[in-house]
Order: C-alpha cells, then sequence, then structure tokens
C-alpha cells in the first residue's frame, strides 16, 4: 500500500483553520497647524497678543496727539491742534478755491460767520468770477428777429477780458423765446415762423385768451423754443459758428420790449 503524500506548507492542509495575522496599525501623524498660524507660546505669538491688543493701538493714538502739541505733525486727524499751536494750514488740508476766498476772508474777520460748518457749502463766488446785466431789446412785433449785433453790443464789456467761458442768454419773458440759427438768410426765420404757427396754430380752442387769441398760443411756442442760450466765450468774443446767430422769437401780435439777462462766467 502506498505512502500518503506529505506537504511542508500547512497552507494547503486540508481542513486547516489557518488565516493571515492583520497588517501591524500605523499611528495617523498628528494634525498640522497652517502655516500663518504662529506657534504658542512663540515668539511671533507674544508680539501678535501684545500689538494686538485695543488698549496698545488706544495708547499709541493718544501718544501721537500729545506729540502733536510739540512737533508739527500734518496730519488730518490733528489738523485744528496744528494750526492753533503752529499757525497756518495742515498740508494735508486742501487747497483753498477762488471761489472760497472771499468766505475765507469773512471768517477771519467774523467769528459768527464760521460757527457752522455749512457756511463753506454756501460759500458766494468773488467778483472776479462772473459778470451779469440786464438789458431791454428793441420792441419787435411777431416772428424771429436776428439780435446778434445788439447782444454783441450789451455784452462787450463782460467778454472783452474773458480767455474762456461761457455766455448764458435767458429772456424774462413767457411769450417770447430765444434760440440760434440762420444769420444769413431772412428767409429762414420767415420760414421758422410760418411753421411755428402750423405746429401751433392760433385757432385752437385754447381756454387761456385773457390777453387776445393769441395768448396760450404765444406760451406754447415759448415753452417749445426755450428762453435760453448757451454761448462759448474765446479770447474776448463769442465762438460762434460762421452762420450762427442769436433769434428773438416773438409769438405776439402787438410790439413787446423784452429784457434778457446776460451772465458771463469764466
Amino acid at each position: 500500500m502506498p505512502a500518503e503524500p506529505t506537504t511542508s506548507n500547512p497552507s494547503v492542509a486540508s481542513n486547516s483553520s489557518f488565516s493571515y495575522p492583520p497588517p501591524p496599525r500605523r499611528r495617523s501623524p498628528p494634525p498640522r497647524r497652517p502655516a500663518f498660524t504662529p506657534r504658542p507660546g512663540g515668539r511671533l505669538d507674544r508680539f501678535r497678543r501684545k500689538y494686538t491688543d485695543p488698549t496698545f493701538f488706544l495708547i499709541a493714538l493718544l501718544l501721537l496727539f500729545l506729540l502733536s502739541f510739540v512737533v508739527p505733525i500734518p496730519l488730518p486727524f490733528f489738523a485744528d491742534s496744528y494750526q492753533v499751536f503752529h499757525g497756518g494750514r495742515s498740508a494735508s488740508v486742501a487747497k483753498r478755491s477762488p471761489i472760497c476766498e472771499p468766505l475765507i476772508r469773512d471768517c477771519a474777520s467774523s467769528d459768527s460767520a464760521c460757527s457752522s460748518p455749512a457756511s463753506i457749502i454756501t460759500a458766494r463766488p468773488s467778483s472776479d468770477m462772473g459778470w451779469q446785466k440786464t438789458f431791454a431789446l428793441a420792441s419787435r412785433s411777431k416772428g424771429c428777429h436776428l439780435i446778434q449785433k445788439e447782444v454783441e453790443r450789451e455784452i462787450s464789456e463782460g467778454i472783452k477780458d474773458v480767455k474762456v467761458g461761457m455766455l448764458y442768454l435767458f429772456i424774462q419773458h413767457t411769450s417770447a423765446a430765444l434760440t440760434l440759427n440762420e444769420n444769413y438768410d431772412p428767409d429762414v426765420r420767415t420760414d421758422m415762423d410760418a411753421v411755428l404757427d402750423k405746429i401751433v396754430p392760433m385757432n385752437f380752442a385754447w381756454k387761456h385768451t385773457d390777453e387776445g387769441p393769441d395768448d396760450s398760443a404765444s406760451h406754447t411756442k415759448a415753452s417749445l423754443v426755450g428762453p435760453t442760450v448757451t454761448i462759448p466765450i474765446t479770447n474776448g468774443r463769442l465762438n460762434l459758428g460762421t452762420w450762427q446767430g442769436v433769434y428773438l422769437c416773438e409769438f405776439r401780435k402787438d410790439k413787446h420790449t423784452r429784457k434778457i439777462v446776460a451772465t458771463v462766467l469764466s
């Protein structure tokens, strides 16, 4: 009878209860601190705790304020103490505007003018900042009229020394208007008057006719055209185009004397 084969490997033995040993347990590494977090108790941590304390900033601010009474420190926080103890104005204070110069001079002579901060906002411009004149035009009947030469004669004094500025013309009436248009061919003015009559007919059922049948029609035309004209000034002259001129649009049938306010700003 032959002998049964034997094996030296116990894992292949039949009906064996062999099992592999569990793998060795690895210790998890300690949690890493972020790079920006200082080590507790370290030099950086002590610096952070010392100089981020609000008390430190309050003390530093107080010392800086006291130092401003001795050393001229032009800081916006201490501009008042700088001006009182060292004279003049702090370098951080904005430069004075020419518009506010008269108000600053008034404040220097009167304490009441500077009692409220709102007085700075209501600064009045100095006399050399503008020029204004009110003048009357010659009486004209209904139609569009070129008044360029008449206007230039009235404002010549106000614009002669202006290098760069603006002229504002304002008519003080509700049945006449101002505009700019062709200064050469008078047919343009005739056409404009005819077109305005067609746009705003006098035979409309107007309710406001206290001063005649053209009363409300004149008011409506004045609102359509407008009461103002703005013209640039360059080297003491009106900087108009070659064919531009100032029109007076008179919408009443009878002749009227119209007043214009001319304002020059430079």
